[in-house]
């Protein structure tokens, strides 16, 4: 007897898919992406990931919706505030073709898709000392930049490569390490003029997350199970076996008449000894959905976002999505951020005055309401600070005769607690109607 199990399927074109040995090779052994390797990297780790894709474009996000400061040290340390200045005009129309929060998305975007992110200011001559300001910021696709190594601190140059026949090249100053160009990587312990990608480090979890992906999608198909097999006897009741052309025809019939969502419950007509058979999977076969949700919290936790702002079941590290998204915040947004503009202050800030910097202002940021909360009740309850004090730990200005201390227990100015004379203990002064006379003195 002769079985030929059958699928219903939708597409007949193989997925492209990539293996986990084929990250790990990029990761042990070139440990820096470009060309195809970056290329393959981003069309099978992002865009056919939803869950890489979720958590670069919300640190991305979240990273491009924070409103750049300028600063300027004063005397003793103290900031000031800059308003309406060249640089922060700059930051925010960075190129013709961006806006400032297009620029830092994309850039915060290229860093964790490949651990690296180049700048390139047009305008900027590295060669002549002191370079002056650029006239634009542009970013590099990091799957089209190499950089070739030096022989100490600095790498010897950048090499860009928008397509094969076209080639830029920036060189590195030895001495100094200036560039017209600005490289942001993550750490890596494979290669110094490489970052890594959190993507090779989730290389696993993206194979796992999206072999269960595909299988859930086939499963969709089949009904959740093979549809069954055909039997074939002969007129005796015995088993038989079919012709190779009986066999394609057979094939082609039940792919163009049986298969796919449009045929879904479409009657089968069966001759030449032809039996169906249903066929179903063990339930315990189909548990890969947890196996899933375990590969999805890897790769969020090779991005720091928390499972649970991504709805991924069985992650219970926060007590509620609040604390989550202020740990989000906290831990992965500002700290990407402060590199970022820890970078620009190095690279940029100096081109405008040595004794300015680029940073962000916590207070402008409605995400860390819950810290500026807390932290405002733990001033208020400082009862050995004086109203100014509390103002200057807030952020605030000063105000007239608030250089005193409040008793908490009588709300009096400290210095006049010892000068209010109190009864003593057991003293007609000490009694509630002290100083009327009583009904039995009164007569």
């Amino acid at each position: 007897m002769m079985v030929w199990p059958f699928r219903h399927k939708a597409d007949d074109t193989p997925t492209a898919r990539k293996s986990a040995s084929y990250f790990f090779s990029v990761g042990l052994g070139k440990a820096g992406l470009t060309g195809a390797g970056y290329d393959k990297l981003s069309a099978e780790g992002y865009a056919q990931c939803v869950v890489a894709f979720a958590c670069i474009n919300r640190v991305a996000a979240s990273v491009a919706s924070v409103d750049l400061q300028l600063y300027r040290r004063g005397k003793g340390g103290k900031l000031a505030k800059v308003e309406g200045h060249e640089l922060l005009k700059l930051m925010e129309n960075p190129n013709p073709a961006q806006s400032g929060r297009e620029f830092m998305r994309t850039l915060s975007s290229y860093y964790q898709l490949s651990g690296n992110g180049y700048v390139f200011g047009n305008g900027m001559d590295p060669s002549r000392g002191k370079s002056k300001p650029p006239a634009e910021l542009q970013l590099l696709s990091p799957g089209k930049v190499k950089v070739e190594a030096g022989t100490g601190l600095f790498p010897k140059q950048y090499e860009y490569r928008p397509n094969q026949n076209a080639v830029t090249v920036f060189p590195v100053d030895q001495i100094t390490g200036r560039s017209a160009v600005l490289h942001l990587k993550s750490f890596n312990p494979l290669n110094p003029w490489y970052g890594m990608s959190p993507l090779e480090a989730a290389a696993l979890g993206v194979d796992i997350h999206n072999g269960g992906q595909q299988w859930n999608k086939r499963l969709i198909e089949n009904g959740a199970r093979p549809s069954g097999a055909l039997v074939v006897n002969g007129s005796d009741g015995k088993p038989a076996s079919l012709s190779d052309d009986q066999f394609l025809r057979l094939k082609q019939m039940m792919d163009e008449q049986f298969s796919g969502a449009g045929n879904a419950g479409r009657p089968m007509l069966l001759e030449g000894g032809l039996d169906w058979k249903e066929m179903s999977l063990n339930p315990k076969d189909m548990e890969f959905l947890e196996g899933k949700h375990s590969a999805a919290r890897d790769i969020a936790l090779a991005f720091g976002v928390p499972p649970q702002l991504l709805g991924i079941p069985g992650d219970n590290t926060y007590a509620n999505y609040e604390e989550a998204k202020l740990a989000f915040w906290t831990e992965t947004v500002l700290a990407q951020l402060g590199w970022t503009l820890d970078a620009f202050n190095r690279w940029l800030t100096p081109l405008y005055g040595e004794d300015l910097f680029l940073w962000y202002d916590e207070e402008m940021i409605p995400a860390l309401e819950p810290l500026r909360k807390q932290k405002a009740e733990r001033i208020n309850a400082a009862s050995y600070m004086t109203i100014n004090e509390k103002r200057r730990a807030m952020g605030l200005d000063d105000v007239d005769s608030g250089d005193v201390i409040f008793v908490s227990s009588t709300s009096i100015p400290l210095e006049l607690a010892g000068q209010v004379d109190l009864p003593e203990p057991g003293s007609p002064a000490d009694k509630p109607d002290a100083g009327e006379p009583d009904e039995d003195e009164a007569e």
